[in-house]
């Protein structure tokens, strides 16, 4: 019996569980209606990505394509991201 390896999605959910509880509270409010998906806020994209910009607030969230996600996460985190 072997055991798989675990995905990369699955070992940053064990180091982070409480971003991993922020991201999903922030998909429940979506799939509710609490949040309402909006474009990208830099470019307008209608596919974007929720993104946290402090995990202790998981209602907070702002829109970004994944271009412009990639991009901001490469700039470095900045306190609670």
């Amino acid at each position: 019996m072997s055991k798989e390896k675990p995905t990369r999605q699955q070992i940053w959910r064990k180091r982070n569980p409480k971003k991993y509880a922020c991201h999903l509270a922030a998909q429940n409010a979506l799939r509710l209606g609490v949040i309402k998906r909006q474009p990208c806020e830099v470019c307008g994209g209608e596919k974007a990505d929720m993104h946290h910009d402090d995990y202790s607030r998981p209602f907070d969230v702002r829109f970004l394509c994944r271009r412009h996600h990639k991009q901001h996460h490469a700039k470095g985190p900045k306190d609670g991201a």
